[in-house]
């Protein structure tokens, strides 16, 4: 499955379709298999594209290639301590609301509210990110400037860029890419991954998967996920 950008508008229907049938389950709830993001914009996880933080993908040395962040030396030596996976500040702490105060509170002279409530610990917390934190926001100083793609541009053409009348975002769709050569696949020290034959789908075989997580760091797109 592709996305045609020149018709993303957006609208996140795909994200809310897939997560309503893939990860609403307790536990999955900070997981998005498909998101939309705005570009220039840092995305979610933040920062993904950097590597130099996830230390994801594969690079090359010489004639051959290599895990960046993963493989049978360094899986052993990070397996119970990875320093590349990404944290739940990273993603985001997901949350709900506490709807059952706008109807049990006491009568009162203000209006009663829906607070945040944490789906980690239960306890209120204030909302500092999403899987669409910076939707929209093309032209803020908080996210679209802090885009890595923008790193090597000057002060002088990021502002320039930043404009309102020279100001421009798009959208850009994400998934699993279910890559020719998976760099999750080989970074699994249990084996649990394979790439399915007949149509090129990776999937991951519950029964010989132990929770190592290497392939989220392995994942150049940060699209791997554990409870």
């Amino acid at each position: 499955m592709v996305f045609h950008l020149d018709k993303c508008i957006g609208c996140h229907t795909c994200s809310i379709a897939c997560k309503n049938i893939w990860t609403d389950r307790k536990g999955a709830e900070y997981m998005w298999w498909n998101n939309v993001e705005t570009k220039p914009g840092t995305g979610y996880p933040t920062r993904w594209e950097d590597q130099k933080i996830y230390r994801g993908g594969w690079e090359k040395k010489g004639d051959n290639i290599k895990l960046k962040g993963a493989g049978k030396k360094k899986g052993i030596g990070n397996i119970f301590n990875n320093p590349n996976m990404p944290s739940m500040d990273d993603y985001y702490e997901p949350w709900t609301y506490n709807y059952e105060n706008l109807f049990n509170a006491p009568e009162d002279d203000d209006q009663p509210i829906a607070r945040p409530i944490s789906l980690v610990t239960g306890d209120p917390i204030d909302i500092k990110a999403g899987p669409n934190w910076d939707d929209d926001l093309g032209g803020s100083k908080d996210y679209a400037r802090k885009d890595i793609n923008l790193d090597k541009v000057s002060d002088a053409e990021r502002q320039a860029m930043f404009t309102l009348e020279r100001m421009a975002m798009f959208y850009i769709p994400r998934i699993c890419n279910h890559c020719l050569n998976p760099s999750c696949l080989a970074a699994c020290p249990s084996g649990a991954i394979y790439k399915r034959g007949e149509d090129g789908i990776v999937l991951i075989n519950q029964d010989k998967c132990r929770g190592w997580r290497m392939c989220v760091t392995a994942c150049p797109y940060k699209k791997t996920y554990f409870n």
